[in-house]
């Protein structure tokens, strides 16, 4: 399959996945009208869950949805579900999910999860690269000793950077 085709599927199963779970914004919304005590705040729980992760498909949509994948979505809004949501998630919300429905949560949910890993990877890879290139910032990564010793560490562990090193001397 070529990379536009996936990414135009990826795009439409989020967007599928991102309408459902409009729907059962309502009824979850029209369920903790008529209930009480903890069934209540499960409902306003399971809202908050969904409404923070439509953010997050949104936010991949927005990425992929050209047809490229230049990682700029936003991160905070891809992994921004709370920890407490999960036990939640997987207790409650997928339990009552059709077989077809979970099936297409876990796909979009496996998108998701490789989408904010490939995102938070470039972006630690940006900032390396804009470090390693100001000199300003060179000053101050060469005063922390802490830093220095651990760049040591890895050109050591990769013999073509020592090397290289050693070549200089």
């Amino acid at each position: 399959m070529d990379g536009n085709a996936e990414i135009r599927e990826q795009v439409m199963l989020m967007r599928a996945v991102i309408g459902r779970k409009v729907m059962e914004i309502d009824e979850f919304e029209a369920k903790a009208a008529s209930l009480t005590g903890d069934e209540s705040e499960k409902c306003v729980d399971m809202m908050e869950f969904l409404r923070n992760d439509i953010l997050g498909y949104k936010s991949i949509i927005e990425d992929l949805k050209d047809g490229s994948n230049d990682l700029t979505g936003d991160l905070w809004d891809i992994a921004s579900l709370p920890e407490d949501s999960l036990q939640l998630y997987t207790e409650f919300y997928l339990p009552s999910l059709s077989e077809e429905d979970r099936e297409e949560d876990t796909r979009a949910m496996d998108i998701k999860v490789k989408y904010a890993q490939d995102l938070a990877r470039a972006y630690v890879l940006h900032v390396g690269r804009m470090a390693l290139t100001d000199p300003g910032v060179i000053d101050r990564i060469l005063a922390d000793e802490k830093l220095v010793y651990s760049i040591g560490s890895a050109v050591l562990d990769i013999p073509e950077l020592l090397e290289a090193i050693q070549k200089q001397q």
